[in-house]
């Protein structure tokens, strides 16, 4: 069980049971655990499709980021508003997985500072600086990777790239 936390927060980690995860299993798992929030805020989480599709990352760590996001997205977008989550499998090599939401979206100056620790962008919500720079270092540590853009829904778009299997 040690090991499993250990593997789970330290990818240099030296346990020999490393998975591959289920974007549908993980997709669920994160919608599951946003959900009391969601629900707080008058939310809807709306995932558009959710392919059992194996990818490159065990299915914790994949939660991991997926929760940070739609909770993000859920704390950052406007009360009564909606996080849409988008997955695209056309690519041979990575899963794309964009997570929307309608709230006042990231300044073009914060971009890139959001994503190291201890950084946050100007909000009234609550929060440390730790998660999105995290969701991002574990991302990247499989194989993939997480921009940030402009959603056409008014707020931010984060924008996975998830490694296949």
């Amino acid at each position: 069980m040690l090991c499993a936390a250990v593997w789970l927060l330290d990818m240099n980690a030296s346990c020999s049971q490393r998975s591959i995860g289920s974007l549908r299993d993980a997709l669920e798992a994160a919608r599951d655990a946003c959900a009391a929030n969601a629900s707080a805020r008058g939310v809807d989480i709306e995932i558009d499709g959710a392919p059992a599709v194996a990818v490159a990352i065990d299915g914790d760590r994949l939660t991991l980021v997926l929760v940070n996001l739609i909770d993000n997205a859920v704390k950052h977008g406007r009360a009564g508003g909606g996080v849409f989550v988008g997955v695209d499998v056309e690519d041979k090599s990575f899963v794309r997985v964009t997570v929307d939401d309608d709230g006042p979206g990231i300044a073009p100056a914060d971009r890139d500072r959001v994503f190291a620790f201890g950084e946050r962008a100007v909000t009234v919500a609550k929060g440390t600086g730790i998660g999105l720079a995290f969701a991002r270092l574990l991302l990247e540590r499989a194989g993939g990777h997480m921009a940030l853009e402009e959603s056409s829904r008014g707020g931010a778009r984060f924008v996975l790239s998830v490694p296949r299997v």
